[in-house]
């Protein structure tokens, strides 16, 4: 898979960092609808999904819950929704903890949009509308893949990977593309990516106590 060749540079506020893939897991849970129920839908996705490392085994347990506030923000201003990206890099954001604790893990996740797609440049000023109506929605971001590196997965599943390029829309609150569904249903985790944080220009050394 595309994993092979994934690589990300992050920067916050504070730090710059990479992040390495270590390990792949496919994920099966009963919880989670299965590849019959996902193949039935329309407009599917493979998506980068960030989470803390201690939320994973409810994900696993319970499957994607939609998101509890809603905030002008990324990763919130779509209201009460799962939401997830085609850039990796902004998933990293979400499973970054500390330096000192430098492992964590990505998901990837298949999300049906549905039949309808909407797209916005700016915080929907109405999300009761799309969380009633379960709209799926894709927030376009600054920074968006390549299209040409696209391809398709398993017949009909597109897959966005590719390198990071601007976009058109650079006046978005978004640096990256998201995307937001309402329907736990609508999504199933597939894969579990262990991944290792380095902070650019830092290196970590064990002190022993005195």
């Amino acid at each position: 898979m595309f994993l092979v060749k994934l690589n990300i540079c992050n920067q916050t506020h504070q730090m710059e960092y990479g992040v390495s893939v270590q390990n792949v897991f496919a994920v099966e849970s009963n919880a989670i609808p299965s590849l019959d129920d996902i193949k039935k839908l329309p407009n599917k996705v493979l998506l980068w999904c960030g989470s803390r490392s201690s939320n994973l085994l409810r994900h696993i347990y319970k499957g994607f819950l939609p998101a509890v506030c809603s905030l002008p923000v990324p990763g919130y201003m779509f209201g009460r929704a799962i939401v997830c990206s085609d850039a990796a890099a902004e998933a990293a954001r979400y499973g970054f903890t500390a330096v000192d604790r430098p492992e964590g893990f990505l998901v990837l996740a298949v999300a049906s949009l549905g039949e309808e797609v909407t797209e916005f440049t700016n915080p929907p000023e109405d999300t009761k509308t799309l969380e009633e109506k379960k709209i799926g929605v894709k927030g376009l971001g600054r920074k968006k893949t390549e299209e040409s590196e696209h391809f398709m997965w398993r017949d009909d599943i597109k897959v966005s990977c590719g390198r990071l390029v601007p976009s058109e829309h650079k006046d978005s609150p978004l640096e990256y593309n998201e995307y937001a569904v309402y329907d736990p249903e609508q999504t199933s985790i597939w894969f579990l990516v262990e991944v290792k944080y380095e902070e650019k220009g830092t290196e970590i050394v064990d002190v022993e106590p005195e």
